[in-house]
């Protein structure tokens, strides 16, 4: 799910509507569905009010799923307090159509007024609720995105819409050359001091100092400075460290979203495959906060592909399905928690020390 756009952005035709939805999923939608959901407004012909969120699934690949599909559209638009969705289908009218009648009778049931429901094609679109052929022709009405006024508010906005999905999976991919090689030295070398330091079994403060190199690596983001291959690599370390890795959570509001976005960007692609976990839920966590539901989406895909265990990633993939609103993750108090886990670490310092992945 992917919050509405900060910005004002007039959306009065059916190309209008075509031409936002890439800029509010960051990319633009194949074979897919979405489902666009508007604020309520006393007069039901206009759109004024705002458009409150998005939501993009795949097309069934089984006809037998396409029940469920349109449960999940209406019990996701009900749980938001939807009271009006805009729908557009992407593909071939035999794959579509089934979906947009399914999910549009079970958006009526749950007493959610479908404003249009659209089909869009090779740079053509239909409309399923327009009886006019004047208006929309059964060969379909033909419009531009790119020279859209919708869309290049967007642009304008700076909102970026990638080619398709695997665009923007590309964007987490493990990073390749010569830094790949570099920072795997420096993992195995970080791997072997951290093995040492825990064989000595001092008293060893690994809380505050995983907290010390993240709130560094976090200054040098914010000045727009990359991490070196070491930093990289003591950093996919500490954050294997339950308590490490929440910490990292208190920092949220003392450095602003786009650092931690660019920040856990960075590490989910530069450390080693097997560290990224952490750092990839962190990254789902801040998309979720921000409204970037496909971001949000990806990274805890990529963190699961790790370890389909990892906790914090089935957590925000289970808030991802059920449509937890940005609004609820702005309001926690992410530097209140700090003290609380501080003192956790103290009690539990295990906790606070490295888990390495098997082999490192």
């Amino acid at each position: 799910m992917t919050s509405g756009l900060d910005h004002t952005v007039r959306l009065n035709r059916p190309a209008d509507f075509i031409a936002i939805v890439p800029y509010m999923l960051g990319f633009h939608p194949q074979r897919s569905i979405v489902a666009m959901a508007f604020e309520p407004t006393a007069d039901p012909d206009s759109t004024a009010r705002g458009l409150r969120f998005s939501v993009r699934v795949d097309l069934p690949d089984r006809s037998e799923d396409t029940p469920d599909l349109a449960q999940h559209f209406a019990e996701l638009l009900t749980r938001n307090g939807t009271e009006r969705a805009m729908l557009i289908g992407y593909g071939p009218g035999w794959h579509v159509t089934p979906v947009i009648d399914a999910v549009r009778g079970a958006l009526s049931d749950a007493g959610i007024d479908t404003i249009d429901a659209l089909r869009v094609e090779d740079g053509r679109y239909w409309s399923y609720t327009c009886p006019d052929p004047d208006c929309c022709s059964p060969d379909g009405v033909p419009y531009d995105a790119g020279t859209n006024p919708a869309a290049a508010a967007a642009v304008f906005a700076g909102y970026v819409a990638r080619p398709d999905r695997a665009a923007l999976e590309a964007m987490l991919a493990p990073a390749g050359g010569q830094d790949r090689e570099q920072v795997r030295a420096a993992t195995r070398d970080a791997c072997a001091e951290a093995r040492s330091l825990l064989a000595d079994e001092d008293d060893r403060d690994w809380y505050h100092v995983g907290l010390a190199q993240v709130a560094a690596a976090l200054d040098r983001t914010q000045a727009g400075q990359d991490l070196s291959a070491d930093a990289v690599a003591w950093l996919g370390v500490r954050l294997t460290a339950i308590f490490v890795r929440d910490a990292a959570m208190t920092l949220i509001g003392r450095y602003d979203d786009d650092t931690h976005i660019r920040l856990w960007t960075q590490l989910t692609r530069r450390v080693e495959p097997d560290f990224a976990a952490p750092p990839a839920a962190l990254l789902a966590f801040l998309a979720l906060r921000t409204g970037d539901g496909p971001l949000a989406r990806v990274a805890v895909e990529r963190a699961l592909s790790v370890d389909p265990r990892y906790s914090l990633a089935g957590l925000i993939r289970t808030a991802l399905d059920c449509g937890l609103p940005p609004e609820t993750v702005c309001g926690m108090d992410f530097a209140g928690m700090a003290d609380e886990i501080a003192d956790k670490a103290a009690q539990c310092p295990d906790l606070a020390q490295p888990v390495l992945p098997v082999g490192w």
